[in-house]
């Protein structure tokens, strides 16, 4: 076989192989929930906005941004409802292992005692934060 034949085999080979290399997530759903829930604590450490910071993140899904809105203009708040307590964590919040089907993740953070239930959805190739609740 010659040297061009081969190139075009291996071409089309990769040329076919596109799509799946590319609907492969950058991070899986444990790595893209911990670098949410870095990002997010260091705002609320610093008193930040966390409200427009949810709001314009590209982290979580639409529908993960109406219940944080829902949340936090309630008229008291006892809880904050990413963090699912009342204290900020003094170390990241690690990832347990994912439970996997059908383009959704759920997995168990913990820090300082504190856990939460997250629940991922996959959207155009990334992971995204979908739900909270407290770990059971």
């Amino acid at each position: 076989m010659s040297r061009h034949a081969i190139r075009l085999i291996v071409l089309a080979f990769l040329w076919i192989s596109l799509p799946a290399i590319a609907a492969e997530p950058a991070e899986g759903p444990d790595k893209a929930a911990e670098k949410f829930y870095a990002g997010y604590v260091a705002l609320v450490e610093a008193n930040k906005d966390t409200k427009s910071w949810i709001a314009e993140s590209k982290a979580v899904t639409p529908a993960f941004k109406k219940a944080y809105a829902k949340a936090m203009s309630a008229e008291f708040v006892d809880t904050d409802p990413v963090l699912q307590a009342q204290d900020i964590p003094s170390m990241p919040f690690k990832a347990g292992k994912p439970k996997i089907k059908d383009g959704k993740a759920t997995l168990t953070l913990a820090a300082d005692g504190i856990k939460v239930s997250v629940q991922m959805a996959l959207v155009e190739g990334a992971w995204l934060v979908d739900a909270v609740r407290p770990a059971n």
